[in-house]
């Protein structure tokens, strides 16, 4: 693909929408009378720069599974994964991206050193925390709103081959809840995730290293390369329920609002329409370090650690069932934001416009004015987002 390309079409004034490896799942990346532009992963490979000092220079059409495979032959490692590796980069940096590796390091745009941005114009900027730094803020967890990531340079350390994996059964929710904010007051643990699935509630906690330290128990398991292990688990969801209605979000609230947002939800699960679909959950901790950016619409707040509760339910091509578990995820992101929350933007969320404002404030208005001043009402205007910001 030309380097010029995208600028081009960009810069055409003609509706657009982006996407990266097309991972939503409430139409963010689907366009309906719009030009689509997409990232093609199988080319990005040769674009790869090694910049030294632990920086890399990924485009942004890059796989994380391609770029973490490009990595581990160096010796080389990202600081936060996602747990399905074949999204785009630039996709995922749109949204935040977390991981099982978040309960130590943050989301993974807080370890971006730069970007290369697109605007309405058709003009290509490099952004960072001093250089374009409004832009930059807005970007990373910005849903496109300010322009297409181009290139992203990523902070990487040294790759860990093992990792001492604990594994934990709970009986009740309330028990999760428990153990969980526990583990969140901790600065020692390395991942972290816990879920409901198939009626099993569990946790997984784990350090990186090498040796049996860690490992004198029958529920630690030492396995080597980790973020390959899942890939083949997650890829069998998917086809299992192809099928379905796929309607899937995420809520963030700070450490120690977590148990009243599970709550909420446990109360919902043996009502209809929960009752009646398929329903896992899935837990994350996010750490982010004191310094860290204040992105403006990252799905972490102020807060030193924060939560992540997802809620995935797969449901028959029945409008009435879909149409009332929107209401239940409506419902449930107002509990989110009286618990001082935010949504993970890349899912279904009912956002309008007092409801964006309540969430981001002054940002709101903030976005509409770089959308103006950068030429950029023509991308991504289908967005409750670019929506909300424009009725402020």
């Amino acid at each position: 693909m030309p380097a010029a390309f995208p600028s081009a079409l960009l810069g055409a004034g003609r509706p657009l929408a982006l996407r990266g490896a097309g991972h939503s799942c409430d139409g963010q990346t689907v366009a309906n009378g719009e030009l689509l532009i997409t990232y093609a992963p199988d080319t990005a490979a040769p674009q790869m720069r090694d910049l030294g000092d632990g920086l890399i220079e990924v485009p942004a059409g890059m796989s994380w599974y391609g770029l973490e495979r490009y990595l581990d032959r160096r010796n080389r490692a990202v600081l936060v994964l996602p747990n399905y590796l074949h999204m785009s980069v630039g996709g995922t940096l749109s949204v935040g991206g977390a991981g099982i590796d978040s309960v130590r390091s943050g989301m993974q745009i807080d370890h971006v050193e730069r970007i290369q941005l697109i605007d309405g114009t058709g003009t290509s900027r490099w952004c960072s925390r001093t250089d374009h730094p409004e832009l930059f803020r807005f970007a990373l967890g910005g849903l496109g709103t300010v322009g297409l990531i181009e290139r992203a340079v990523l902070r990487t350390v040294p790759s860990c081959r093992d990792t001492h994996v604990h594994r934990a059964d709970h009986a009740t929710l309330a028990e999760l809840a428990e153990h969980t904010e526990r583990i969140a007051q901790r600065d020692d643990i390395d991942i972290y995730c816990a879920s409901l699935r198939q009626g099993r509630l569990s946790s997984t906690t784990g350090w990186r290293g090498n040796g049996l330290r860690r490992c004198r128990d029958a529920s630690c398991t030492i396995m080597s390369d980790l973020p390959f292990v899942g890939e083949y688990h997650t890829e069998s969801i998917a086809a299992r329920f192809s099928d379905q209605v796929r309607l899937w979000t995420d809520y963030v609230m700070p450490a120690g609002q977590f148990a009243p947002m599970l709550g909420a939800v446990e109360t919902l699960l043996d009502r209809a329409p929960l009752k009646d679909v398929h329903v896992m959950l899935y837990i994350l901790i996010v750490r982010r370090s004191p310094d860290a950016s204040s992105f403006a619409f990252a799905p972490v707040g102020t807060a030193p650690v924060s939560i992540g509760l997802g809620l995935y339910t797969w449901i028959d091509y029945e409008p009435a069932v879909i149409s009332a578990t929107r209401h239940v995820f409506r419902d449930l992101l107002e509990r989110c934001c009286e618990l001082g929350g935010r949504p993970y933007l890349y899912g279904v969320n009912d956002l309008d416009g007092s409801l964006a404002e309540r969430l981001y404030g002054t940002d709101l208005n903030r976005l509409a004015q770089l959308r103006s001043a950068h030429q950029l009402e023509h991308v991504n205007a289908h967005l409750p987002l670019a929506r909300a910001a424009e009725q402020i």
